[in-house]
This record gives C-alpha cells, structure tokens and sequence, in this order.
C-alpha cells in the first residue's frame, strides 16, 4: 500500500513551521477593498457622487477644524520613553473625522519573517519552560473618502514588530501581527496631520510637542493670508492697528527677561484675542511665548550675570612673569 503525504494546507501539517527551530518567512496574500485614485467609488457616510473628482477642497469646515487643531496632551502615551498616539485612539479619531464608513485600511502585506521557541530558565517571577517568539512585516493602505463617499487619498506604509516570550505559539503570533498592523496604520495616518500624532516627532520639549505643526495649508489658507509667487505665503493683518500691536507684542516677547514679564505679556495676549484679534495671529503669539519660557530657563538670570561679573572683578590677577624658557626677555 503506498504512503500519502500531507500537503502543506492538509490538516496536521507543519506548513514550515516548527515548534524549537526557525522557519522560513511566510506571506498572506493582500486583504481588503482596493484602494487609490483608479479605484471605485466606495460607499460613505453620506450619499455617493462618483462623477466629481475628490480634492482637498472636499472636507467640511468640521473637519478641517479638527484636522488644524493641535493634540490633545491627554492622547499621548509613552513607551520606553517614547511619545505615541496608541492604535484604539488613532482609530477613534478616523471615525470621528471622517465618519462610519470614511475610512478603511487594507493589508497589502503581511509576512512572517522569523518564529521560533526556545527553553528559558524559571525566575523569582516566572515559571521555566518553552516560550515562543515571532516577527511580522505588516504593510498597510490607509483610505479616506469624503462625506459622500469618494476616495479622497490613501497612504501607504509598513511596521516590523515582535512577540517575545509568549506562552503559546498561537499567542506570539497574534500578538505580532497585531502589533504590525498597528503600528503600520498608525504611520500612515500621521499623514493626516497632528490629530493623528506628527507633532510628536518634533524635537524638543514636551509642551512643544503638544502645539500644532499643522495650523494652515496652502489649499486652505486663513482668511488673513495671501500668497505671491516671489514671496510664498504672506501673513497679512486685517488693519494697520493689528499689525503695530503685534509687532510691539513680537518684540516684548523677544526682549522679555523674567517669566513675570512674560505672564504680563501672556493676559495682553488673551485681552487682544477677546478683543477679536485674528486666531492666527493669537496662535502664533503663544507659540512665541512658551518658545521663549523655554529659552529663559536655559539662560543666566540678570543677577546670576552680575554675581559672575562681581566675582571675576575680585579674583586675585595673575602676576605677569618675567622669566621665559630659553633666558629670553620678550
């Protein structure tokens, strides 16, 4: 009688992978709806015009307010020191922006690059036995469509992570696939502004970071700005009066040498912005300040200066010598 062998897909069958050693790199194949300027029109929110092309012009005022809007600090998270937006949030947000339906990702990739067991040792924490490790290369298309369910723009992009130590083969390879998806949505939807995190990859201090990068586009320019060929965009106040108030607010703030002074400097702001001075120009004046708190910290107080300046004065002056190497008198 002759043996039969299992195929790879038969039930029992290894399929490459094994329990202690490495195995080779496996691919699933794309999933989901595609994607991109050449595809259908897709259902939205609202009802679906697929005769007009779909621009930046398409987004509501709601939605561009939310998008020009700087994060939230309560949003972010830290990992191993690291500022990030985690992947629940990132998808509430899509959703609240862009409406049921507004979004869909679709996995172009999904590759498992390395598994493997190993036996380790038990701890004061753990127990010792066989734990599982694996590796997944996830690459992603974000899609998002307007109200009316055309494809507005799709992003692309990909994340590696790894399980360690899991307990259950099945375990390890969930949670790293998981991980990869995630992680490669979360990096396409920064694209999207800093809603959805691109302030967090600005260097500097945390306050910094929570103040937005995106605050006008040139497809959608504040009211107050125009743009020329020679000069790019120029911000223009909408009279003469706003414009000395906020150079002189400029300048106090440039010149400010205490945080008393800038707090002086901060309810004049908040007055104006009462008043009905432009937001822009508000949102710019409170960027300068925290710039410039953050520039006084590093900076020698007037007295510190003075205190140094005294006690070089009173140090002893080093005694010319007359003696030179080589008995030489210059």
């Amino acid at each position: 009688m002759s043996r039969t062998s299992k195929s790879p897909g038969a039930p029992g069958a290894k399929g490459g992978e094994g329990l202690l050693g490495e195995t080779r790199p496996k691919t699933l194949p794309a999933s989901g709806p595609q994607a991109g300027p050449e595809a259908a029109v897709h259902p939205g929110p609202g009802p679906a015009t697929p005769l007009i092309a779909a621009g930046p012009s398409s987004l509501t005022e709601h939605q561009l307010g939310q998008l020009f809007k700087p994060i939230d600090p309560a949003r972010v998270a830290l990992h191993r020191g690291n500022a990030h937006l985690q992947g629940w949030d990132v998808r509430r947000s899509l959703t609240r922006i862009f409406g049921f339906g507004g979004w869909s990702p679709q996995t172009l990739q999904l590759t498992c690059l390395r598994d493997f067991a190993r036996m380790v040792p038990a701890t004061e924490k753990s127990e010792g036995g066989t734990r599982f490790w694996a590796t997944y290369l996830a690459q992603v298309r974000l899609t998002v469509r307007t109200i009316d369910g055309r494809t507005l723009a799709f992003y692309d992009d990909a994340a590696v992570e790894e399980a360690s130590k899991q307990v259950t083969h099945g375990a390890a390879h969930d949670l790293a696939v998981k991980a990869a998806l995630t992680g490669a949505l979360k990096r396409c939807a920064v694209n999207l502004g800093d809603q959805f995190g691109i302030s967090l990859y600005r260097k500097g201090p945390d306050d910094l970071k929570a103040q937005a990068s995106v605050i006008w586009s040139v497809a959608h320019p504040p009211k107050d700005m125009r743009v020329t060929e020679q000069t790019g965009p120029v911000d223009v106040p909408t009279n003469e009066e706003d414009s000395l108030l906020v150079d002189a607010l400029f300048r106090a703030i440039a010149e400010a040498r205490d945080p008393a002074t800038l707090n002086e400097i901060s309810r004049r702001v908040n007055e104006e912005a009462r008043a009905g001075l432009a937001p822009e120009w508000v949102d710019e004046l409170k960027g300068a300040l925290k710039l410039r708190l953050v520039n006084l910290t590093r900076e020698p107080t007037p007295d510190q200066i003075a205190a140094a300046q005294d006690a070089a004065a009173e140090a002893p002056q080093d005694v010319p010598s007359h003696h030179h190497r080589g008995g030489r008198r210059a």
